[in-house]
């Protein structure tokens, strides 16, 4: 499946919470095997293995913005500081050409 611009960025953002709902359905189905959990699960899971395929395939400073960003919340000022750019306009650019990056890999699969 080919995503779009806007659909890469909106499911690196849903990814953060996706986690945190497979953590909490995975408690549930640890003490129930209620059938109605199953299927947020499968979409949970998913999410989160496209997100995983996705950060396999770039570069380890790439990865770490995603990171912060997506992840872990973090502005991107304070994701400047933490990893040595000048401001946060330049985290900017980098993350919009990571969004680039991954749209344009997809073509090549």
């Amino acid at each position: 499946m080919i995503y779009q611009y806007e659909e890469i960025e909106l499911t690196l953002k849903l990814s953060y919470f996706a986690k945190i709902h497979l953590g909490e359905l995975e408690r549930i189905l640890q003490t129930s095997n209620d059938k109605k959990y199953t299927d947020d699960y499968i979409y949970y899971s998913h999410i989160i293995n496209i997100v995983d395929s996705w950060l396999k395939s770039l570069f380890p400073d790439e990865q770490e913005i995603i990171i912060l960003r997506i992840l872990k919340n973090q502005t991107y000022n304070h994701i400047a500081f933490q990893i040595g750019y000048l401001n946060h306009s330049s985290v900017i650019r980098k993350y919009k050409g990571i969004i680039n990056k991954l749209y344009n890999n997809q073509e090549n699969r």
